[in-house]
């Protein structure tokens, strides 16, 4: 099995320092958009709860993330 890349407890941050091509990822999401200014603090989970995002969801994004990022 392979090994995830990015979990839910990664700041957003320290992944986008890593994973620049993840920005684009998080806007086509409506996670965030570092391009138009929003500010971005915490973890990958603290900023997707605060979109009302249910944990159901949250493990579904970090999967496609891991997935897209691999690429």
């Amino acid at each position: 099995m392979a090994e995830n890349l990015i979990t839910k407890e990664m700041w957003i941050e320290e992944l986008l320092e890593k994973y620049p091509a993840a920005q684009e990822f998080f806007s086509k999401k409506n996670i965030v958009c570092v391009m138009c200014g929003e500010p971005v603090w915490g973890s990958l989970e603290e900023v997707m709860k605060e979109k009302d995002f249910d944990d159901e969801k949250i493990a579904t994004i970090i999967q496609e993330l891991n997935q897209f990022i691999k690429k």
